[in-house]
């Protein structure tokens, strides 16, 4: 049985190499944070995993948590972001 290769839509991988650089730049961004800003940054990690280790993913409680952490992080990121001067535009064209 020989199984048939389609081809790969240019708007999925133009998505999924944007995603790829924002991901990158944010990495960036997180290494180059002043150790303050990493340790915060850090300290919401590790709440939004403890609300997420041990509990079901339909916990409606331990989401509504994750999801508070996750806007406190972006929030934090933005900040951190803007205190660099830079840009989203800047930002992902530096990624690749």
């Amino acid at each position: 049985m020989t199984v048939a290769v389609s081809p790969i839509d240019p708007s999925v991988k133009s998505l999924a190499a944007d995603r790829s650089a924002r991901i990158r730049a944010l990495g960036r961004l997180l290494r180059h944070a002043s150790t303050g800003d990493a340790d915060v940054l850090l300290a919401g990690l590790a709440r939004m995993l403890d609300a997420h280790i041990g509990h079901d993913h339909g916990d409606d409680a331990s989401n509504g948590r994750i999801r508070d952490q996750l806007d406190e992080i972006e929030l934090l990121l933005a900040l951190e972001i803007e205190r660099a001067g830079v840009r989203v535009g800047p930002l992902l064209s530096s990624a690749a």
